[in-house]
């Protein structure tokens, strides 16, 4: 009976370790940063705000109409005396 498939490949072997040590860096150290100097306070923030004199006066209306005096009434009717009860007749 073959098999359907080839044997599996065998692992590749590990690498041991490099027998030199790793050299010097192409690169030079980096340089420290100070940093600059300081901004300062910056701009002014301006003057104050500008007083506000007010405007002018108001100007004065008109005087008041004085309203008219109401209209009398003329008297009305005398009123009707409402009706006394008569004194009972002594006996």
């Amino acid at each position: 009976m073959t098999q359907p498939y080839p044997d599996p490949v065998p692992p590749a072997p590990t690498p041991g370790p490099s027998p030199e040590p790793p050299g010097p860096s192409p690169f030079p150290d980096p340089v420290p940063n100070p940093g600059g100097p300081d901004p300062g306070p910056g701009p002014s923030p301006g003057p104050g705000p500008v007083p506000n004199p007010g405007g002018p006066d108001p100007v004065p209306g008109p005087e008041p109409v004085p309203s008219p005096s109401p209209v009398p009434k003329p008297p009305g009717p005398d009123p009707v005396p409402e009706p006394q009860p008569r004194p009972e007749p002594l006996s």
